[in-house]
């Protein structure tokens, strides 16, 4: 039966109209019938934000955020030219190849960290120091064991990978063996540190972890710079990061005492705290499973279908693309926390404002990032990396840019979600996505090649942005017309 073209014309239309609908009941965008805010207004909100003892502690956290964030692109992409040509491009590859092995498995090993800012905020806004410590020990037994798990399968698998998944030139054979091994217990280091990390924005405290996160990112690649020029490669770069990894775990774990105080920071096995952080962080994790399908599939079947010379090509155009989405995901981090200790206080109002304003910038931040790259992304590319890079990636990196404005609509409501304690519909949204992820990549990377996995990437924002934004917008409406709040 043959569908008259009206028919389909007014579908599209109903659809577009509802889905814009529902971004618009989000967003702080004018409603029907409203007049436009005058000037005078603007300014009383401005001075109301200004003198919001709330909103400056969030700006700042935000700026700490954003300033973490930064660190290492901004540092990568200095470095990527002097680094590809003292190792070349497959000996670069094969450290992006390690790196992709080292946070794909540490977002596993980690995958507690949403569990920790929950229950450390929620123990923090009831004033429970006990609450906050047996969060603080029931997370590092847990980060510990996933850690030392993922580091010993990393460890164990290294000799297989690298002779039978990933093409990888034979003389570099030893070195790709010995790197991998080296991550594994990199691994292991970051799981422990995470803890204190999250421990630490749970307080909203991000000053010292970002310090000392910018110190370690900034530092790993100045020493892969120094070790570059002497002639020495990947093996000697990550033996580098091991140091410096061991080292800031160590100041992270001072700096988390300093804020939570008096603190015993040995592992626990009592059932009750174990129960509770794993209640919420099981879906957090499953969570994190799917991001990572998302941050790493496309560079593990680049990395086996197409070589290690494509990878580097494709993570240097991820590199350029990435910060649209990481920097929204860092500014706006701090509304995690910082909804969750108001929801717990009992607050209505203030929470969904902070919202609405942190969606906003949010989107105009991100597509003031994307444009250059859609507009300008081949001749970027030429005076960054030369012509190679520029002919093979500039229609990856349109596309990335695209995928990343689309995943940096979802920062927001993400946060939102999980301050609500909306752990489970978060991860199965995510899970969903990145198994219908997986083949759509399978399918697209041999005939399109890198711009095959950037397709990926679109489709996967694609499925996850309107949920997202409908689910975030029924937790505020709910949560206002509950009889419990409206007795508060």
């Amino acid at each position: 039966m043959t569908v008259p073209k009206w028919g389909v014309s007014a579908a599209v239309r109903n659809a577009s109209q509802r889905v814009m609908g529902t971004i618009r009941s989000i967003l702080p965008f004018q409603k029907p019938g409203a007049q436009l805010l005058s000037r005078s207004s603007t300014g009383k909100t401005l001075n109301a934000l200004r003198s919001s003892r709330n909103f400056r502690e969030s700006a700042g956290n935000a700026l700490y955020c954003i300033a973490e964030y930064i660190a290492q692109p901004l540092s990568m992409l200095a470095a990527a030219p002097f680094l590809v040509y003292k190792l070349g491009l497959a000996q670069y590859g094969i450290w992006m190849l390690v790196s992709a092995i080292l946070g794909s498995m540490g977002t596993l090993s980690t995958g507690f960290g949403d569990a920790t800012v929950k229950y450390v905020s929620t123990y923090r806004g009831l004033n429970s120091q006990a609450g906050v410590e047996r969060t603080i020990r029931a997370t590092l037994t847990i980060n510990a064991l996933l850690g030392g798990i993922f580091g010993s399968f990393v460890w164990i698998a290294a000799p297989y990978s690298v002779d039978h998944i990933f093409k990888i030139d034979p003389m570099f054979r030893l070195a790709s063996v010995q790197a991998i091994k080296i991550s594994a217990v990199i691994l292991a280091v970051r799981s422990i540190e995470s803890v204190f990390v999250s421990t630490l924005r749970a307080f909203e405290r991000y000053g010292p972890p970002v310090k000392l996160n910018v110190f370690l990112r900034t530092i790993v690649v100045v020493s892969a710079v120094v070790l570059a020029a002497a002639g020495r490669g990947v093996v000697a770069i990550m033996i580098a990061t091991l140091f410096w990894s061991a080292l800031i775990v160590v100041l992270q774990a001072i700096a988390a005492r300093r804020v939570v105080g008096p603190l015993n920071p040995l592992p626990t096995f009592k059932k009750e705290a174990l129960v509770e952080v794993f209640s919420f962080g099981c879906f957090s994790w499953l969570q994190s499973l799917a991001g990572l399908v998302f941050g790493y599939a496309d560079r593990f079947l680049i990395a086996t279908m197409l070589g290690t010379t494509d990878l580097a090509v494709y993570v240097l155009c991820v590199q350029v693309a990435q910060p649209i989405h990481g920097l929204a995901a860092s500014a706006f981090n701090f509304v995690f926390p910082h909804i969750s200790s108001r929801h717990e206080a009992g607050e209505i109002d203030g929470p969904q404002r902070v919202f609405r304003l942190a969606s906003l910038l949010c989107l105009s931040l991100s597509v003031a990032l994307a444009l250059p790259l859609v507009l300008f992304g081949r001749q970027l590319l030429f005076f960054w990396m030369g012509k190679q890079v520029a002919y093979q990636g500039h229609l990856a990196l349109a596309l990335l840019a695209v995928a990343y404005v689309l995943m940096a609509l979802n920062v927001v409501p993400h946060y939102a979600l999980l301050a609500f304690g909306r752990v489970r519909f978060v991860a199965s949204l995510n899970l969903g996505a990145g198994i219908l992820l997986a083949p759509l990549m399978l399918a697209l990377v041999p005939p399109f090649g890198l711009a095959g996995a950037a397709l990926g990437r679109v489709a996967y924002s694609l499925i996850l942005a309107v949920p997202y934004l409908a689910a975030s917008h029924n937790s505020f409406k709910s949560r206002r017309t509950s009889p419990t709040l409206e007795m508060l």
